[in-house]
């Protein structure tokens, strides 16, 4: 450490002996290994050279300030084999100072705990040099993960926080996986001063009322928070929750309790100094510890004891002392967890029930997920009628507005057909030997059981899922893991039918094996389109077992399995559509009667056409590109029928991939008809650039007499007449999508023009004066967030935003505020 001559003392030595306590109790929680890891971290910055880990060029920035390892560090780069290059004392440094934050020291650090780094850089190294810094943090996080020991590294400007840093900088903060881009700024800070644990370089000056010169750090004042900054911080610890949501709740709670407590909050960094201050190096001045002591000092004073249960539950897990394990290590958190435990009268049950959490079978989690996601929509409504009052942040970008609320739609829709995917939360297996399907008989509502259909096997018992539908329960069985090829499917009362449901579970598991997961900001900022199709025939309502003909004579005379016969039966009864779309969501659509068929080839179509018409990886056809990567649509079909189940899967596929080719071959000049003999009647489907309709062909003697043999026909495009595309650019209608709102705006000198389509593509425009886009864009955005005040079911679905402009005369729309060099990312 630098010399602390110069330094002013009575703070900064208390400061450091806070940070020691830290490092002992860091390292108590680690094992041997991960001990060496972890002194690793700073010696890996410090040093540079071939043999190093994180090595990418011999110009990257190296040498941390005033860094002078001590026995502990050698210690690790011995065990690890680091080889250490030599480095001159007067070699200048570039990181000012490397910092573990979070839970790393805390009573919130358990074994599957990751550490947060900042790495402070010198603020006067050039775009290059930090960009060759941050190219190696990414390859020692990798390095270390070779290890099972998680380190997110985050690079940070000493000035950042201060509104004193370049331009430019904007690039590296943008909004991650890992990382909150403009949702945080100050209770971010906040956060780092409370548990940052210094490991190399310039002390911080982090307590109340600090300032410093050049040979210390201070990062700026968090003492008045803004209260606009509260609503986009909960929205990213919302979008944190979809992972973690036990150790999110925690964090949006606090938020509620500084907003309750405004303008008089007493920040929880102050809180920690405070009782540094007066000589309290005890657990009960550890920053986690203490965030909890403050939820439950809110909840207590306003009388929410319901919700202080489950922050308990929440605490006493995020933690992971498991205090009715016999092999569980007395640490230094076990007797104050004991203390706690006890004061909150837990029975030894619940105790037994936290501790093997590990093994939580999928109804646990079920309950337990569902009441994390109301306490934490609870937080957000408080939070949002604050912000109605306080505004939101001026520093929230648009485009993480966006991506965060869309994330967030996602997963807290109330949408019927959305199938919600089950966070495992600590659960190494949730697979069920036995699953029983009982169907009510009142209104024919599924419930899915985790027993096998034994007597008495249900009462007390609550269905793990529920829905109107089969479909949706294999679906979500399988999705989630709790299906498995070794799985026994029961129907209850229907022993066959529970035959043909494990059937189809194990064919489905198979075709979602390969599903890519990740998801794009640009995904995010674009119409969902189909990444999987898969289509169950006849798993509800099936009547070929009505039919008395021979199967091998359907194959011998290639029969239309959707008017066979003379009295032209449909052997088609219901269709399922299970769908994947660019967006990460899983959906089930259930159709059935006479035209179940066409209605199931129109509603897929516009979702293959947006993208890009490449189909199962053997179409060579495709659409100009609506957006910059492009996905291929993997389509599918499973047979359920008991009879002709072959026959029918292949009749059904092969529509699909006709109707996928013909989709994307649809042009503003004609349109394209494909008929369709159904039951009794003659059907066409009517393929054009503004969708996929179907009409009953009796009424149009002319158009059917020049059908031949089933064969494709091409047809004049119509006037468009009053259809409001006409007037618009072209490109806007390979946007529409249903249930998402949608502003185009283009740029011109007498004003904006804005084109609206709403949730059912109903288009609107208007010209506006007197304004730029960003400022057009931000006042839309925020109108529609604080709608959740009112309306809760579309409290996320917030409106996608963009720009008309020709690029190399095409005309594109861009993602209002998003880098074209950032859309690629994950989140």
């Amino acid at each position: 450490m630098i010399a602390q001559s110069r330094w002013s003392t009575s703070s900064l030595g208390l400061a450091e002996r806070l940070n020691r306590v830290r490092m002992a109790r860091a390292l108590a929680l680690l094992s041997p290994l991960k001990r060496h890891l972890f002194h690793a971290i700073p010696l890996l910055l410090h040093f540079h050279g071939a043999r190093l880990p994180g090595y990418n060029g011999h110009v990257t920035p190296c040498g941390i300030a005033g860094f002078d390892p001590k026995p502990e560090h050698h210690s690790a780069a011995e065990v690890l084999s680091l080889g250490l290059p030599s480095l001159r004392s007067d070699w200048p440094h570039a990181i000012e100072g490397v910092y573990a934050m979070g839970s790393t020291g805390s009573f919130g650090q358990n074994p599957q705990s990751d550490v947060d780094v900042w790495v402070i850089h010198e603020q006067k190294l050039a775009e290059d040099e930090i960009a060759l810094l941050a190219a190696k943090l990414k390859l020692l996080t990798k390095w270390f993960a070779s290890f099972d020991f998680e380190v997110n590294f985050y690079l940070v400007h000493p000035h950042q926080f201060r509104g004193e840093r370049p331009s430019g900088d904007d690039l590296k903060r943008q909004l991650g996986v890992e990382h909150s881009g403009s949702a945080q700024h100050w209770l971010l800070l906040e956060e780092f001063y409370r548990t940052q644990i210094c490991l190399g370089g310039k002390p911080l000056y982090w307590w109340p009322g600090a300032r410093v010169g050049s040979e210390g750090l201070w990062l700026g004042d968090v003492q008045s928070l803004p209260a606009s900054e509260y609503f986009s911080a909960s929205l990213w610890q919302l979008y944190k929750g979809l992972a973690k949501p036990h150790k999110a709740l925690l964090k949006v709670l606090l938020l509620e309790a500084y907003a309750w407590r405004y303008p008089d909050t007493e920040q929880l960094s102050a809180r920690v100094w405070q009782r540094t201050v007066e000589g309290d190096f005890s657990a009960a001045n550890d920053p986690y510890f203490l965030l909890y002591q403050v939820i439950e000092e809110y909840l207590l004073a306003i009388g929410d004891f319901r919700r202080l249960e489950i922050v308990r539950r929440c605490f006493y897990l995020k933690c992971g002392v498991r205090l009715r394990q016999e092999d569980q290590p007395k640490d230094w958190r076990y007797l104050k967890m004991q203390l706690l435990v006890s004061d909150w009268q837990w029975p030894e049950t619940l105790i037994d029930t936290l501790d093997a959490c590990e093994s939580w079978h999928c109804g646990e989690l079920q309950w337990f997920n569902a009441q994390l996601n109301e306490l934490m929509l609870a937080s957000y409504q408080t939070l949002l009628h604050f912000a109605s009052r306080h505004g939101i942040s001026e520093a929230l970008k648009v485009a993480d507005l966006g991506m965060l609320t869309r994330k967030l739609h996602t997963s807290f829709s109330e949408d019927n057909h959305l199938i919600p995917k089950l966070n495992l939360l600590w659960s190494q297996q949730v697979g069920e030997p036995q699953l029983t399907v009982i169907t009510s008989q009142a209104d024919g509502t599924h419930y899915l059981y985790r027993q096998a259909p034994q007597a008495n096997a249900f009462k007390g018992e609550a269905a793990v899922f529920v829905s109107g539908h089969l479909a949706s329960l294999l679906l979500w069985a399988a999705i989630n893991g709790v299906s498995t090829p070794d799985t026994q499917w029961h129907w209850y009362g229907d022993r066959k039918a529970g035959a043909r449901l494990e059937q189809a579970s194990r064919k489905l598991q198979e075709m979602i094996a390969d599903v890519d997961l990740r998801v794009s900001k640009q995904d995010l900022c674009q119409p969902w389109f189909y990444r999987k199709l898969i289509l169950l025939v006849n798993l509800e309502k099936d009547p070929t077992p009505d039919w008395h003909g021979q199967e091998v004579m359907i194959d011998m005379m290639n029969a239309n399995l959707f008017s066979l016969g003379r009295q032209r039966l449909n052997m088609l009864g219901s269709v399922d559509v299970l769908c994947y779309n660019s967006w990460g969501e899983w959906h089930c659509h259930h159709f059935e009667g006479e035209q179940a068929l066409l209605k199931v080839m129109t509603f897929v179509a516009p979702g293959i056409r947006r993208a890009g018409g490449r189909v199962d990886g053997n179409s060579s056809v495709t659409l100009p590109e609506l957006v910059d990567i492009r996905s291929q649509v993997d389509l599918r079909t499973i047979g359920c029928s008991v009879r002709l189940q072959p026959q029918l899967e292949l009749a059904v596929h092969s529509l699909l991939r006709q109707v996928a080719r013909l989709t994307c071959q649809a042009n503003v000049s004609s349109t394209l008809v494909q008929p369709l003999r159904i039951g009794d009647k003659n059907y066409g489907l009517f393929f054009n650039t503004l969708g996929v309709a179907f009409e009953d062909l009796a009424d149009a003697p002319a158009i059917y007499r020049q059908m031949s043999h089933g064969n494709l026909l091409t047809l004049p495009r119509p006037e468009l007449g009053d259809d409001p595309f006409a007037s618009v650019p072209e490109l806007i209608q390979d946007y529409a999508t249903k249930d998402v709102i949608q502003y185009f705006l283009r740029q011109r000198e007498e004003g904006i023009d804005v084109f609206i389509l709403n949730a059912e593509n109903e288009l609107s425009h208007y010209v506006q004066h007197g304004t730029t886009v960003e400022a057009l864009v931000s006042k839309v955005s925020q109108q529609y967030a604080f709608e959740g005040l009112y309306e809760v079911r579309g409290r996320f679905n917030l409106p996608q935003f963009f720009q008309l402009e020709r690029l190399q005369g095409e005309l594109r729309a861009q993602p209002v505020g998003m880098a074209r060099q950032d859309l690629g990312a994950e989140f």
